[in-house]
């Protein structure tokens, strides 16, 4: 668990990773600190975080999208 946890940090959260999502400064902080003892709730806080961040922003935008207009005809 802990060797995947590590592999999740460095491909999303940590800065510059080469996917990383936008997370503010203190979720990261505590992801990190979560994974000095990983557990199945490590990635919660910033679980929970992106979901916020979608639900305000992307899938708005999203669904104003011609793309989705288009689907939903």
């Amino acid at each position: 668990m802990a060797e995947k946890a590590k592999e999740i940090y460095e491909e999303f959260i940590q800065t510059e990773a080469p996917k990383e999502v936008n997370i503010d400064h203190f979720t990261k902080d505590i992801t990190m600190k979560n994974l000095v003892e990983p557990s199945l709730s490590s990635f919660d806080v910033a679980q929970k975080r992106i979901h916020a961040l979608m639900e305000k922003d992307s899938l708005p935008r999203f669904v104003r999208s011609g793309f989705y207009q288009e689907l939903v005809k």
